[in-house]
């Protein structure tokens, strides 16, 4: 392996820029309240009551817990990047109730 000697000098460098991204990973925090996700997302947090109730599933998207809700940001970071994803799983589930609705409106 041919290392250039210059090219060591920057080893340090190299070093204090993982611990700086490594600092920020860990302060990032992975569950948020409704007005963490408010901020988070540039929204209002009526919006996020809206996605709540309407797009975002329970026990993927938010956790509720002692009267509160938690939004996980790993979930919700892979809502924004693939919506088309969640739509599929909120119609497959409405498609279960309502064949379980209509299976007991018929008995």
């Amino acid at each position: 392996m041919d290392i250039k000697f210059e090219n060591l000098a920057k080893i340090d460098e190299i070093l204090n820029q993982l611990q700086q991204i490594n600092k920020k990973i860990t302060l990032e925090k992975r569950w948020l309240t409704v007005a963490d996700l408010s901020k988070y997302l540039g929204y209002s947090k009526d919006r996020i009551y809206k996605f709540q109730n309407n797009t975002f599933i329970e026990n993927l998207h938010f956790y509720k817990k002692q009267g509160k809700i938690l939004f996980d940001r790993v979930a919700i970071d892979e809502w924004v990047v693939c919506k088309d994803k969640t739509n599929e799983i909120n119609q497959s589930q409405r498609q279960i109730v309502d064949n379980i609705l209509s299976s007991i409106k018929t008995t």
